[in-house]
């Protein structure tokens, strides 16, 4: 069968959608994943959608089997329904953007995550074995072939320059989309009532409690508070969501609450609880990665209090466009300063609310069209 393009990502959201969507005028489309989380946008009916294995972050063995599996699955159907089709490869999973080794199709990339870069800085692998050594040749030579290649950051780009060589790189910055996240008042918010919230000051975080999202600090920060008007929310899944359960019994305390995620319809009144929320960036991942959940706060004018190397690309980030606070992850005591300043400060954190806001509208939906046609 052929299609004009083939879009594949294991883990598939709005951001797909809306590349899935533009790139529907005038060409065929079909998208491959294992998890489809529609929000206000619903994928078109024309694209042609191909469900592969759900990526399982709850351990690293199921990362790990699910990811080599949902390979073996994209690779099938390149091989035996795609062999005409121009690819756009996301790195998810990690192994995908090594399919160009077993096709001929022409492809670009689009890197939201650096391997086995992450591998490495993880403490998974060293630097020197074998496999690290073999995927970094393959990077070498899939690079190399690419029309395009995409990445989020220029500190990723600077990272992915190693494996392009003097081939461009595109910077192309995560979206949000301020018609389905917009600032929900605390009096008018149903997740805020339904949670008891109205006369607390939300210090909100809301994510994957994954190994890259140093969430234990969260809890240590929530410990050195006392303020009984002040609650830690917590709102996710992943392989440290059992520690942080124990820690938060282990200690007692009182002033943390942990919900599963929400659903995606519910977005905009559960992040819109927070009065400053937490972005998390392991030292491993600074110039890996920058998440995505950052622009969507910006949507509800949410301050930020990042946890992260002043070097990393979110910091920089956040330091440019005056909407929050970073440090680095053993700097509790300004942490705490911080949050209590902003709970006692409402003008303060109205200017944070306003810069934020004023910043989604940098990165709109608009980008999807770049991945594109850049």
């Amino acid at each position: 069968m052929k299609q004009d393009l083939v879009i594949i990502n294991q883990d598939s959201g709005y951001l797909m959608i809306d590349i899935a969507n533009a790139a529907v005028g005038g060409q065929d489309v079909a998208l491959i994943a294992g998890r489809l989380v529609q929000r206000n946008n619903p994928l078109e009916a024309k694209i042609k959608f191909t469900k592969i294995i759900r990526y399982n972050r709850r351990t690293t063995f199921k990362r790990l089997f699910t990811w080599s599996v949902a390979f073996v699955q994209i690779w099938f159907l390149i091989t035996f329904r795609y062999r005409l089709t121009r690819l756009l490869i996301v790195s998810n999973p990690p192994f995908a953007p090594l399919l160009p080794l077993f096709c001929s199709n022409r492809f670009s990339l689009l890197i939201f995550d650096v391997y086995p870069d992450a591998l490495v800085e993880f403490g998974l692998f060293s630097n020197r074995s074998w496999l690290v050594r073999l995927w970094e040749s393959a990077n070498r030579r899939v690079f190399g072939k690419a029309d395009r290649i995409f990445t989020i950051t220029e500190g990723m780009k600077q990272v992915l320059q190693q494996y392009a060589g003097k081939k461009n790189i595109d910077v192309v910055p995560v979206w949000t989309d301020n018609t389905f996240l917009k600032p929900v008042p605390k009096d008018s918010n149903p997740f805020v009532k339904k949670h008891g919230l109205q006369n607390k000051f939300v210090v909100l975080y809301s994510g994957n409690l994954g190994y890259s999202h140093n969430v234990e600090t969260i809890i240590e920060l929530a410990a050195c508070v006392d303020d009984p008007e002040i609650l830690f929310l917590l709102i996710g899944d992943g392989d440290k969501k059992q520690i942080i359960e124990n820690t938060i019994r282990s200690k007692g305390l009182t002033n943390c609450r942990l919900l599963p995620f929400q659903p995606a319809a519910d977005l905009p009144f559960s992040l819109s609880s927070a009065d400053v929320a937490v972005v998390t960036l392991g030292r491993e991942a600074s110039r890996l990665s920058v998440p995505s959940k950052t622009y969507n706060l910006m949507s509800v004018g949410v301050p930020l209090l990042c946890i992260a190397e002043q070097d990393s690309d979110l910091s920089k980030l956040v330091a440019k466009l005056n909407i929050g606070e970073s440090f680095s992850a053993d700097r509790l005591t300004e942490m705490k300063a911080f949050i209590i300043g902003l709970a006692a400060d409402p003008q303060k954190r109205q200017q944070f609310r306003e810069n934020a806001l004023n910043a989604s509208l940098e990165f709109g939906p608009e980008n999807a069209t770049k991945i594109l046609t850049n």
